[in-house]
């Protein structure tokens, strides 16, 4: 089936039109059907030049900084200033993640069946999801983007073939670049990642993947045009999670770097007066020529005769409070929370809820990122269901039945104690039922047969301690228990 084929369905999709290398006017599927990939990849957004930025910002030896000229100096050698770049952007990144996805989300079944949600769960394990998403999360925030795709392939398994599902995750530090298409209402409506693989020849050949829901599109361009392969998208959705958000220290750019200005000028008069600088009259000087003069008493033969060291000049109080207020700033205006190492030892000995209050700036950082971040995850919870239905078609009645919940964790494991111990008392003073307990713990996979498993111990007990109070009864009593047998 070729390409037009396909596009003869869909075409109405798109009402974006651009105009063609002739000059006629073609929506993004035409343009594919038309091979002509560059103009089609033209109609989605591009966002290099904000990831490039934050790259050189990202990364401190890319920091401008490290451009300070070198001062050249007569008959001297040049002397090589100080480039002293910090790594505050990635300290208020990780401490954004460690408030978002310190501890691994919580999934809750709230309808369905045991043995699909179990399903749904070791495919999570299975696929390392925590961890992807852990870094999905840190690339965001240093790039502005990232995606996470999921493959799905066929692979052979002795004499049959098997459905294997891959998490990918895609960025420019990963080696794609990314390229999403929305409508005016937000939705998704095709994704394209693009990515270059050498031959055999040692060449490399561009690469553009263009998803959309009901079709994949694999191009290729191997230096006389584009090869397009289309394939139906057997999910039905777009297999792509894309994250965009602002840098972490989106704001502070110029603070940051006053900051690393001032350390390295600071730096730089350290240098000059490391070694021992003596300022001496003439006099005195002609004094000292002598080597065995050397820790002797040397007497200036003038009024003005004098000798001193040159002592380097010390930090202003200006100059200090400006960096001071500097760092903080840089902390206030990320949301991010001032953590030194006295800090953290106080945290060690406060509660839960101490320890929220003392640190509500990155609470309210971490409330902003969870607008973006629970939508993605409840996309990303479909789309895993979808692909399963794929690789266990036995099954996708049920898993299309299927409904999970999820809960972002608390970035601190004190509470999670308290609340265990919260639901259990709960329980026992019976102002909930087992299911909302067991449901409300979600320690388990499959509540369902925890539930009967309860309800058998506790059956079993029961009857346990009936048998034991008729023996105990019998043995007080056996006359009696003897006139009853007969």
């Amino acid at each position: 089936m070729g390409v037009s084929d396909y596009v003869t369905n869909i075409a109405t999709l798109f009402k974006n039109v651009v105009l063609n290398a002739v000059g006629v006017q073609r929506t993004f599927y035409e343009l594919i059907e038309d091979k002509d990939i560059p103009r089609a990849i033209s109609m989605m957004q591009d966002h290099d030049v904000d990831v490039d930025n934050a790259l050189d910002e990202y990364y401190p030896q890319k920091h401008k900084v490290m451009q300070r000229p070198n001062k050249e100096r007569k008959n001297l050698p040049t002397y090589i200033t100080c480039k002293l770049p910090r790594a505050l952007q990635k300290s208020i990144n990780e401490t954004e993640l460690f408030f978002l996805l310190s501890n691994p989300i919580v999934w809750k079944k709230e309808d369905g069946d045991d043995e699909v949600f179990q399903m749904f769960t070791e495919f999570l394990a299975e696929s390392r999801f925590n961890s992807t998403m852990r870094k999905v999360k840190r690339i965001a925030g240093s790039e502005t983007e990232s995606a996470k795709l999921y493959h799905i392939y066929k692979e052979k398994s002795g004499d049959k073939e098997e459905v294997r599902i891959k998490p990918v995750v895609l960025a420019r530090s990963t080696g794609y670049q990314l390229r999403p298409l929305f409508d005016q209402y937000g939705d998704m409506m095709a994704f394209a990642y693009g990515y270059k693989v050498k031959t055999g020849k040692g060449n490399s050949v561009q690469h553009w993947d263009i998803q959309t829901p009901e079709m994949i599109f694999e191009c290729s361009n191997e230096g006389i045009g584009w090869n397009v392969k289309p394939r139906p998208n057997p999910t039905g959705r777009i297999n792509v999670l894309y994250y965009h958000q602002e840098k972490a220290w989106a704001g502070v750019e110029p603070r940051i770097e006053r900051i690393e200005d001032l350390d390295s000028k600071i730096g730089d008069t350290n240098n000059y007066f490391a070694d021992p600088i003596a300022f001496a009259t003439g006099d005195v000087i002609e004094l000292m020529k002598d080597p065995e003069a050397s820790g002797k008493m040397i007497k200036g033969t003038g009024p003005n005769s004098r000798f001193e060291y040159i002592n380097p000049p010390q930090s202003s109080e200006l100059r200090a409070s400006e960096k001071k207020e500097l760092h903080d700033t840089v902390l206030l205006d990320t949301f991010t929370p001032d953590i030194d190492v006295e800090k953290m030892r106080a945290l060690g000995v406060m509660s839960g809820v101490a320890i929220k209050r003392a640190l509500t700036i990155g609470y309210i950082k971490r409330g902003n990122l969870l607008e973006t971040y629970e939508e993605m995850v409840d996309r990303e919870k479909n789309i895993i269901i979808e692909c399963l239905k794929v690789k266990y078609p036995e099954k996708a009645t049920k898993l299309a039945k299927l409904k999970v919940s999820f809960t972002f964790s608390e970035p601190f494991d004190e509470d999670k104690e308290k609340t265990w111990s919260s639901i259990c008392q709960l329980y026992g003073a019976g102002l909930v039922s087992l299911e909302t307990a067991v449901g409300m713990l979600s320690l388990t996979k499959a509540p369902e047969e925890e539930i009967d498993k309860i309800r058998m111990a506790a059956t079993e007990k029961m009857m346990a301690e009936q048998e034991l109070k008729e023996e105990q009864a019998q043995e007080q009593n056996p006359a009696q228990t003897e006139e009853e047998e007969e």
